[in-house]
């Protein structure tokens, strides 16, 4: 009796794990078969395929297909398979096919994961619309968001599980261009949308993309806000001391950054006791986060590095020479003393400076420096005064963050200076992070209120080591205060209800560990061969050979594998309503338009520039 079964293409010739090598039937057409009204085409990479045993149905996707050689790492064999004994044709090796298993039904129920494997000479079909239904009819229990449509069948939504995005941390990975900020609007949106009032998204925006959001679901904060944003203050003194040195001082000796660690520990002690609840003295360090002034440990290490002495009349021992002009520490305007002479005239020159005068000045420069206002400056009672008071404290900060009504915040960081961006992100997370961490099962925890972080650009802020095997080194760049936080997050931030979604377009230079920890891959269009490499290593179910589809995926269009995807699928993502940052611009419209603007505008552009800040208005 002859296979009249329209959707048989071949048999089982090999199994490894869930790797299925099929054998496919010589007579399989070639172009398109015709079952109940619908056309598939046979062998088609990322396509469904099921493996019938007895009242069981395993579900594979394909991830190679070929002729006459055998897939990479084995053996081919000649001859037929095996003799059918139904009547048809020899099943030849000369086309074949590897499938992944990800699932199996019984009972028309579809089941992730595999309970029995396939053997020898098993039938294998191609999946009909039918099965695709029996397939993604679990989507509904478990719940989640819809970002788009299933490519093989757009009647079919594309659903993500929340639960499973949030705790299990994603990676988002695409060319520019490809679609990954109409991906990232679709997930805030859904999120957004009102199923989930509580919920509580924190987006680490570096273009402004993203603030289009806001205010109808998100509060924006910015450094350079408009009428309808909120300020993005980030105080220094949080910063650990290591941090608030390269960023305040730059590079110094180990003596000299030994001694300033004391006076700011002793400047954090003195000021602890006006908090509050002080802490007790031998809890604190240089990296507690207590208020201090900047601008008086400036003041009395500029003062020392100036001072002059004289021989006392009567002992003779060295006393400080009289200051001729009185500084503030308030103006950052130094303490003049008499000037010291050569030789051994009088006044000395202070034998025992530190030499870090050009230290200093980098310090009091970041003190005047506009850009830099957030940050050393940012007021609303968040600027500790001569004596390290403050009127509100970083709970205040952290609850304007991630404590409001709206589903949504976004940190516009595009108008941070560049060279200081990964210490002040590293900062806004790690506050954030460590808040909830240390708010264990209160209300306001993680574990009671769930965390989703949202970093675009990852590359900027999680850069991989570059190692130098000549010499026995690997690189510091990757050793930011934004990688050592993310990295943190991704290891150990399930436990404490803070997820992590790492959006970049090149993913060939994001840390490897912090990749290695997102259990669901959203790769959209890739054509660079480093960044397909990277994410193939990092694709779930052993479904790296699906890296090869990325080059031709259309705009919008992703393979969205792992946790928080009930199978791995190719998706339609739909396009959100709001134009984005990261749209392309219509160029069609802009050069049709016989209006040019006005030179004006490039005064504004000077300005803006100058400023750091996009203002459209005058």
């Amino acid at each position: 009796m002859a296979v009249t079964d329209p959707t048989y293409i071949g048999q089982v010739a090999s199994v490894s794990g869930n790797v299925v090598r099929v054998r496919l039937r010589l007579d399989i057409p070639a172009t398109l078969v015709l079952v109940e009204g619908e056309s598939y085409r046979i062998g088609q990479v990322g396509g469904f395929f099921r493996i019938p045993l007895g009242f069981a149905q395993l579900y594979g996707i394909c991830s190679q297909v070929g002729a006459d050689a055998a897939p990479p790492g084995q053996t081919e064999e000649s001859g037929a398979l095996e003799t059918a004994s139904r009547g048809d044709r020899e099943l030849s090796g000369y086309r074949w096919m590897v499938i992944t298993l990800f699932g199996e039904s019984v009972g028309r129920v579809f089941e992730r994961g595999v309970g029995q494997y396939p053997t020898v000479g098993d039938e294998v079909h191609f999946v009909t619309l039918a099965d695709l239904k029996v397939i993604y009819a679990g989507q509904a229990a478990q719940g989640g968001i819809v970002v788009g449509t299933i490519a093989a069948c757009a009647s079919i939504p594309a659903k993500l599980n929340i639960a499973k995005l949030v705790s299990r941390h994603c990676a988002v990975v695409g060319s520019t261009g490809s679609g990954k900020s109409n991906l990232v609007t679709v997930l805030l949106e859904a999120i957004s949308g009102g199923d989930f009032p509580s919920a509580r998204v924190l987006v680490i925006d570096p273009h402004g993309e993203h603030t289009a959001l806001g205010p109808q679901l998100a509060k924006v904060f910015k450094t350079n806000p408009d009428s309808t944003d909120n300020p993005l203050r980030v105080p220094f003194w949080a910063l650990p001391f290591d941090e608030l040195r390269a960023l305040s001082f730059g590079e110094m000796q180990p003596y000299q950054e030994t001694t300033i660690r004391d006076v700011v520990v002793n400047m954090k002690r003195a000021a602890a006791k006006l908090l509050p609840h002080p802490p007790p003295d031998e809890s604190l360090g240089a990296d507690s986060p207590i208020p201090f002034s900047l601008r008086k440990l400036w003041f009395e290490l500029d003062d020392f590095e100036r001072q002059t002495y004289r021989k006392h009349a009567t002992t003779k021992e060295n006393v400080l020479s009289k200051v001729i002009e009185v500084g503030s520490a308030d103006a950052l305007k130094s303490n003049k003393y008499e000037p010291y002479q050569l030789g051994s005239a009088e006044p000395f020159k202070n034998t025992n400076a530190r030499g870090i005068s050009k230290q200093l000045e980098l310090l009091k420069s970041r003190l005047k420096d506009e850009r830099f206002e957030f940050l050393y400056d940012p007021g609303d009672g968040y600027t500790p005064d001569s004596t390290g008071k403050i009127e509100k404290d970083l709970d205040s900060l952290v609850a304007e963050w991630v404590g409001h009504d709206k589903p949504l915040t976004i940190l516009d960081v595009s108008s941070v200076p560049s060279e200081v961006t990964p210490t002040i992100v590293g900062l806004l997370l790690r506050m954030i992070y460590d808040t909830l961490f240390w708010a264990m099962d209160l209300a306001v925890g993680g574990r009671q209120q769930p965390l989703l972080i949202v970093l675009e650009e990852a590359h900027r802020f999680l850069p991989e080591a570059v190692s130098n095997a000549a010499a026995g080194t690997t690189a510091s760049k990757a050793d930011t205060p934004a990688n050592r936080i993310v990295s943190k997050i991704a290891k150990e931030g399930r436990k404490y209800g803070v997820g992590l979604i790492v959006v970049t377009q090149r993913p060939g230079e994001i840390d490897s560990t912090v990749l290695s920890q997102c259990g669901t891959m959203v790769a959209l269009r890739l054509s660079n061969q480093a960044d397909r490499s990277k994410v193939a290593a990092a694709f779930p179910d052993d479904l790296g050979g699906l890296v090869e589809l990325l080059p031709s995926l259309r705009t919008g269009e992703g393979l969205f594998l792992g946790e928080a995807m009930f199978i791995p699928s190719r998706v339609r993502v739909r396009r959100t309503t709001r134009k984005t940052a990261g749209g392309d611009p219509d160029v069609i419209s802009a050069w049709q338009n016989p209006a040019r603007p006005t030179t004006g505008d490039y005064t504004k552009a000077i300005r803006n520039w100058r400023q750091q800040g996009r203002k459209n208005s005058n």
